[in-house]
This record gives structure tokens, sequence and C-alpha cells, in this order.
């Protein structure tokens, strides 16, 4: 009978033997089946995740260079493949099965969006929709919502991905996703990688530009929400709205 030698049908990043953790791990483990994630910190929860794909690895170390280079959770599952494997002991595996994480949490909350008790109008619900879809994104990304009169998602859509302080948003384009979809309203959403949530005057007119390109065929721009390693920004929380959009 062939015998499994240590190494063989393993990720790469595997093949090397590494002390056993299993003590810790069981702690983890035990820590999140009591309370989940919460009193976890940041690199306790990638070290938790990294522990179904490296097995026999102190994911601790790993957890904290991720962390190092990516600044944040978001910013690891979001990252992209080939800057991971840069990461010492993340290979084609591991950085697979960190962008399905991260993808697995951007469908969470677009399904979460579809779903009829979604508030829309709830500012903080909307933060946590778009820092999960565009939060950990490099470069500035657009992310549109078209909204049905009952305030249901219809569709959602990356417009446009710009440079790391710049997306170009091209209010035609809304027009005409709003057309097609047969949207009553439209909230739109970008991200701010560079840290501070504060708009730019470039950003307010493009809103701007975009709330009165949908006016005249009906349409309402309900919300436009920046995402920021430092916060969050909502026009309509700040009164941009109040001239009529």
């Amino acid at each position: 009978m062939h015998e499994l030698r240590l190494g063989e049908d393993m990720p790469e990043e595997e093949k090397i033997e590494a002390p056993d953790y299993r003590g810790h791990r069981s702690r983890l483990k035990a820590r999140f089946e009591k309370t989940g994630f919460q009193g976890f910190h940041d690199y306790e929860v990638l070290e938790f995740l990294l522990f179904f794909a490296l097995h026999r690895k102190d994911t601790k170390s790993i957890a904290r260079k991720l962390l190092k280079r990516f600044k944040n959770f978001i910013g690891v599952i979001h990252a992209d493949t080939r800057e991971l494997k840069e990461i010492k002991g993340i290979g084609d595996h591991t950085a697979l099965y960190l962008k399905a994480v991260g993808a697995a949490v951007g469908f969470y909350f677009d399904e979460r969006a579809k779903q009829e008790d979604f508030q829309f109008t709830n500012v903080n619900e909307l933060v946590d929709y778009f820092r999960a879809a565009i939060g950990g994104k490099p470069n500035e990304m657009l992310r549109v919502l078209y909204l049905n009169s009952n305030n249901t998602r219809i569709h959602a859509e990356d417009l446009s991905e710009g440079t790391v302080t710049e997306a170009a948003a091209f209010p035609r384009r809304i027009v005409e996703g709003a057309l097609k979809y047969r949207a009553a309203s439209v909230i739109i959403g970008h991200n701010h990688p560079g840290g501070v949530p504060e708009p730019s005057e470039n950003d307010n007119a493009i809103t701007g530009e975009i709330g009165k390109a949908l006016k005249t065929v009906g349409v309402t721009l309900q919300e436009h929400v920046i995402v920021a390693p430092a916060g969050f920004y909502s026009y309509r929380k700040n009164g941009f709205f109040d001239n009529g959009f």
C-alpha cells in the first residue's frame, strides 16, 4: 500500500513541515465557537481564516505580514493575487483562498441588498455594503445601485475604476442604466483609498452632474456615499441633496 508522505497532494506553501500549533488553534476555535469574531483583533481574524488554507504553519506571523502590507482586513481580501503571493508563506492556493473570502463577503452583501427588508435609507447599511463591495480596492471605484419604486434593488454594477485619487463618472452611462433597468432612483458610492472620506470639489461637481442628468428622465439620485479607511461621508446626511436633486 502506498504511504502518503508529508507534502504529497498539498498546496505548495504547505509542503514545509512546521511546528504543531494545534493547542493555540484549538483555543482560537473555542473562542470563535463561543462568541464569533467578537473581541478578536484583525490579525486574529485573518489568522483564524488562514487555519483552513495553511494546516501546518504559524498563521499568526503571516496574518501580521499581510496586515502590515495591506493596512487592514478589507485591504487583504481585496488585494491583487500577485501582491498576495509576495508575502512569504502565501502561495497560489492561499492567495486564491483569500480572494474567495473577499468575493464571498461581497456576494453576501450584494445578496443582502436584494432583500426587501434592506434599508437603503439607513446610511450604516449602505456603508457596510459599499465597504464590502469596493472599500478595499487599491484605486477609486464607482458603484451604482438601481432601485425600483419600492426602494428595492434591481441591479448593481461597478461603473468605472480610476487612479488612486480619481474615478471617472459618466452621468450619461448612469442615465442609460437607469432607463435600461427602469429604475425609480439611484444610489452611488465610491471609495477613497488614500484615507479620508471628505469629498473633493470634483466629487461634488460629478455628484451634481449625475443628479441633474437623472432628473431629466424622472429618476432621483437618492444618495452618494464615500467610504475610506478613516470613515465615511454621506451626501444626504450632509445636506447636499437639499437643493432639489
